[in-house]
Parts: C-alpha cells; sequence; structure tokens
C-alpha cells in the first residue's frame, strides 16, 4: 500500500485511480472533523467536498505531510466560512441536534454522548479543534501544530486547557444527572 505522500504525488500526475483511492482514505475523516468542527453535518458536507476539490486540483508546492495538510486545508475552509458575511446573516442550527447523525460516536451511551457534544459546544473553537484533532482523529501534537498553524507548546497548552473545561462542564453536567 502507498502513503500519502506518494499517492498525492500521483494524483498530481493525474492518476484518478490515486485520486480514488485518497478520497477513500479521507474522505470520512475529513467530514466528521467538519462535523464536529462546525456543528451542521450539511455545512460539513459542503467543505469536504471543497477540500478535495482544493487537494485535487492544487497547484503549488507539495505538501511533506499529506495528512496534516489536508486537515489544515478543511481547517482554514471552515473558517473562513464562519467568518463571512454570508454565514453571519443566515440562521445557524443548534449545535447538538445537527451533530445527532454524525457518525462515529456510537461509543457513548445517549446520555454521554449529549453531554459530550454540549460540552464541546461551550468550547472556543481553538480549544474545541484541538480536542477533536487529538482524540477524534488520533492526529499528534506535531501534526495538530501543523494543522493549526500554532507551535506545540501552543497546542499542548490548549489541549490542557480545553480538559479542564471540559472536565468542568461534564462535571456540572453528571451533578445534574445524579
Amino acid at each position: 500500500m502507498l502513503d500519502d505522500e506518494t499517492l498525492y504525488r500521483q494524483v498530481l500526475q493525474g492518476n484518478q485511480v490515486a485520486a480514488i483511492e485518497l478520497i477513500r482514505r479521507y474522505h470520512a475523516p475529513l467530514f466528521k472533523f467538519l462535523c464536529r468542527f462546525s456543528g451542521d453535518v450539511v455545512l460539513a458536507d459542503d467543505l469536504a467536498q471543497e477540500t478535495f476539490t482544493r487537494l485535487l486540483t492544487y497547484k503549488g508546492n507539495r505538501p511533506t505531510r499529506f495528512k496534516p495538510w489536508a486537515y489544515a486545508v478543511a481547517r482554514n475552509l471552515a473558517r473562513d466560512h464562519f467568518k463571512s458575511a454570508h454565514y453571519r446573516y443566515e440562521r445557524v442550527a443548534d449545535f447538538e441536534e445537527d451533530t445527532a447523525d454524525i457518525p462515529g460516536d456510537a461509543g457513548f451511551a445517549v446520555d454521554d454522548r449529549e453531554a459530550v457534544i454540549q460540552a464541546l459546544a461551550k468550547l472556543s473553537a481553538d480549544h474545541r479543534e484541538v480536542l477533536i484533532l487529538r482524540f477524534y482523529h488520533d492526529l499528534k501534537l506535531e501534526e495538530i501544530a501543523d494543522v493549526t498553524h500554532a507551535p506545540v507548546g501552543t497546542v499542548k497548552s490548549r489541549l490542557f486547557h480545553a480538559l479542564k473545561q471540559m472536565k468542568g462542564f461534564l462535571a456540572i453536567t453528571e451533578g445534574i444527572h445524579d
């Protein structure tokens, strides 16, 4: 099996089979990341498609590591969307409702899953994204630093504070259910 960088090099040379394989490998993880990051399944689908359009038509220098670069492209598209004038004027759906159908969260009991979704929604975008990238997508700290364009020390700090906040949010939720 070819590594991602070799596969991407073949994509840039016009190999359609390589493009299909790259999409097979990365569509679901990027879609899930965008679902969790945006809280909107429909928006995540649109952003995932745009991400692949950008990846497959890219004309610049090849990335040295494909995976963090692909997540960075998806992240930047999502952030650009949230900064756009169009987004500021459209009605934003509730995070919990739109994430109900996100695949890959079946390991949680329904109450636990809802509590985690609510707690994630309370985090800042910077804290939410490092948690999602680390624990839902198993990216290493260095890869998260590449995705977020932040130093590894900043990633560690954001992860520490995000976990501390999540613990607090979940403890409050647990206290309410007891």
